[in-house]
């Protein structure tokens, strides 16, 4: 992609990043099996998404709106709309949990729209009511996981998008959870060349890498203060 904003197409891929991100982490009973850090997740894979599509860019460490056309997407075109009408740049460690906490709930229902998880309405113990989102369509995930797998696991040269998620899978340390019983060492080299790798070009590179940074940076902190 070039420094101009021209945004990445591909046509192979129907969800959004932050959609992917979620079928990951989501449990068909439980939920999110990583709820503590999942707005911080969310809120990088919406800016990730967006760079990618060439709407946002990291300047002088804000993150800033090159293009406000919407995508066509409504939770990215929110988040969009939300950093566009911000009185003040503000860093993507800023804007991380903000655009999270509102893709979560906004996301699954696009799951549902697209067919791909249903919404079930309930109650625990019969007095409290729960939502659960079961997979309706288990080929989308299973797209995912394989696409992360070729990259990964087998080596094969990702687009950008899987090539992005696989470095959010390695900001936000969901290596154990997304490749279990892979080699540790062998997928933590590789997910790491891939998060250091030219797969983007320098203008999306540089905004992602400081996204992926202060993605880190948030998770480590709730993880120690989460111990602590």
């Amino acid at each position: 992609m070039s420094s101009g904003g021209a945004e990445v197409r591909d046509v192979e891929h129907e969800l959004t990043l932050p959609e992917e991100l979620l079928l990951l982490v989501y449990d068909d009973e439980k939920g999110s099996t990583w709820s503590t850090t999942l707005d911080v997740g969310l809120g990088g894979a919406v800016q990730v998404d967006l760079s990618l599509r060439g709407r946002v860019d990291v300047r002088d460490g804000d993150l800033v709106v090159l293009d406000a056309t919407p995508t066509g997407e409504p939770v990215l075109d929110a988040a969009l709309a939300e950093v566009a009408a911000g009185a003040r740049p503000k860093p993507p460690k800023r804007w991380l949990t903000a655009l999270g906490k509102d893709a979560r709930a906004a996301s699954l229902e696009r799951l549902v729209e697209r067919g791909v998880l249903r919404r079930e309405e309930g109650r625990v113990l019969g007095l409290f009511p729960r939502t659960r989102y079961p997979e309706a369509d288990g080929g989308p995930e299973a797209r995912v996981r394989q696409r992360l797998h070729d990259a990964v696991v087998v080596g094969t040269t990702p687009d950008a998008r899987t090539a992005a998620l696989a470095s959010l899978v390695r900001a936000l340390r969901l290596r154990g959870e997304v490749f279990r019983g892979e080699d540790r060492r062998a997928t933590d080299r590789r997910l790491e060349e891939l998060s250091e790798g030219e797969w983007a070009g320098a203008a999306v590179k540089r905004a992602l890498d400081e996204i992926m940074a202060a993605a880190t940076t948030v998770v480590i902190t709730t993880g120690a203060a989460s111990s602590g």
